[in-house]
């Protein structure tokens, strides 16, 4: 068949195109984001303690971790926190050479100390400031970027019933200061840290008991009666503040305790799809490009280190080996269903002392090089865990 002019005009139109759809595709694959593993706990290391382990520290098999600073860590304190006692901090941080943790994060909290009024502007401005100081000197490690974590530790600053002007302000009056506070916290930490990630243990998912309320006004009366009802608001907040070059990771800490795979995918559409129901509709397409899915594991829930009262935790039911499957499964499809970021959690013990429950480096190792290649796991752990359930309690070792 002879091709016309206009037939060859089309025809090398289509090759065109199609040769671009394959560049585009290409380029997508290439710039696409690897998983990554994160260390964060009880053993949380200081730019001083990193100075003299991080050769052994990058032994690990994570790819960064939650550091804090000498100076201070807590950005709801009411006193200023002092810019010269972060000077070691930061002389420190820029002289360490990293060269396997390239995803590090500063810790800031947001827990106040014995008492909170949001409605207070000079201590709000005390807040911000400090923020903007944690920031600014935890920089010096050249960050990925902040773990801010909202969990009140001391007085709750996100129950509505607790606030200092409860009896004044009526909850929805509330909700917009805490979301206003937000937006500046925000624009405070992008000051300091361009384009950042700001990885939280949980994002406005934690209330997932509450996404199928579909009226407004009973959605705000059960937020209202929740203890970190405000919450939400500040991380809204916080979204609706930040550049379009920000990322927020919701760190999905429920994830604790998962017990089987599925749990894992229901928690990625519930971060994705069912918590835009939380989100205001003027900032959903936000919350879609700027908000991933993380995940999160407890090494002493898996490997029953966990104290007291031993009988309300599987793993103590379970022998060392199962204790390292259960742990790889966790691993795995925390990190097969995470936009990027997957958090390790621990509390009675230290990967950088070395004293860590048996198997468990193996199994985080055995986990990660399976997704790396892009191997299924190969087994299920639902029946085990069943069928464990029902077992006595086995003794446990302590960490080695």
């Amino acid at each position: 068949m002879q091709l016309t002019g206009r037939s060859v005009s089309m025809f090398l139109t289509l090759v065109t195109a199609f040769t671009m759809v394959c560049h585009s595709i290409s380029m997508a694959q290439s710039q696409q984001r690897s998983k990554r593993l994160i260390e964060y706990g009880w053993d949380v290391p200081t730019p001083l303690q990193m100075r003299d382990t991080l050769t052994s520290m990058e032994k690990r098999p994570f790819d960064g971790i939650i550091f804090k600073l000498s100076g201070g860590f807590n950005a709801f304190v009411k006193k200023p926190l002092v810019a010269s006692e972060f000077k070691q901090d930061e002389l420190i941080l820029r002289s360490l050479p990293f060269k396997k943790f390239k995803d590090n994060f500063v810790l800031i909290w947001g827990t106040a100390e014995d008492g909170w009024d949001w409605f207070d502007d000079d201590l709000w401005q005390t807040a911000q400031s400090n923020a903007s100081l944690l920031a600014h000197a935890g920089k010096a490690a050249k960050l990925r970027g902040i773990c801010f974590d909202p969990e009140p530790y001391g007085f709750n600053p996100w129950e509505y019933a607790k606030q200092a002007h409860a009896t004044e302000h009526s909850f929805a009056e509330y909700r917009l200061k805490v979301r206003e506070r937000g937006a500046s916290f925000m624009k405070a930490l992008e000051k300091e840290i361009p384009a950042p990630v700001i990885l939280t243990f949980f994002h406005v998912s934690l209330y997932g008991k509450l996404m199928e309320e579909t009226d407004p006004v009973v959605l705000a009366k059960r937020l209202e009666a929740e203890r970190w009802g405000l919450m939400p608001d500040f991380l809204i907040g916080m979204l609706q503040g930040a550049t379009p070059h920000a990322r927020f990771v919701d760190g999905n800490e429920m994830s604790y305790y998962y017990t089987s795979s599925e749990a894992f995918f229901r928690a990625y559409h519930t971060i994705h799809q069912r918590a835009l129901n939380l989100i205001p509709t003027e900032l959903r397409a936000k919350y879609s490009r700027q908000v991933e899915a993380g995940q999160a594991l407890y090494v002493d829930h898996l490997y029953a280190l966990r104290q007291p009262n031993t009988e309300a935790y599987l793993s103590y039911r379970l022998t060392p080996e199962e204790r390292s499957r259960w742990f790889e499964h966790n691993t795995y499809y925390a990190l097969y269903t995470s936009d990027q970021y997957v958090w390790c959690y621990s509390e009675r013990m230290n990967w950088w002392k070395n004293e860590t429950p048996p198997g468990v480096e193996e199994a985080l190792r055995s986990a990660l090089d399976k997704i790396v290649l892009g191997k299924p796991l190969g087994y299920t752990i639902e029946p085990l865990l069943t069928e464990a359930a029902h077992r006595p309690v086995i003794k446990t070792t302590t960490p080695k």
